[in-house]
């Protein structure tokens, strides 16, 4: 690994480190386990759906009434994508998903998988509850 490589896995880890453990501090046990769980399965669901259905998945299921976990974890990976400069704050994930170009598309997913490997093991370690 080279190292500039090793500075973006440190930053990718680093970061993933602060989001969960600012769940831990400041979120409820269900809403912990919930992200816990999500955070477990986003990455499947990009491996076999594609990052754009998987960022409509998590929009739709992130509604007010019950989805606080997943709305959390769509603004993580987008905070994370704009501290790393693919976009910036004033664009929705999921118009910026749904408009790149095939190359581009690959790039971000493979960087949004990288970073919930990171929010996977934290949330693994950090957040108490029933493993499934």
């Amino acid at each position: 690994m080279s190292t500039r490589q090793a500075v973006i896995e440190s930053g990718r880890a680093e970061y993933a480190l602060n989001v969960v453990k600012t769940i831990t501090d400041t979120k409820n046990d269900k809403t912990q386990k919930e992200y816990k769980s999500y955070a477990r399965k986003l990455p499947t669901l990009v491996l076999t759906n594609g990052l754009a259905a998987t960022v409509a998945f998590v929009l739709e299921k992130g509604k007010p009434d019950n989805g606080v976990a997943y709305r959390l974890l769509s603004d993580d990976i987008k905070k994370w994508l704009v501290r790393v400069g693919y976009l910036t704050a004033t664009v929705d994930l999921e118009e910026y998903v749904c408009s790149l170009d095939s190359i581009k598309y690959r790039i971000v997913t493979n960087e949004v998988l990288a970073l919930l490997v990171w929010l996977k093991r934290f949330a693994g370690g950090l957040i108490e509850g029933d493993d499934e």
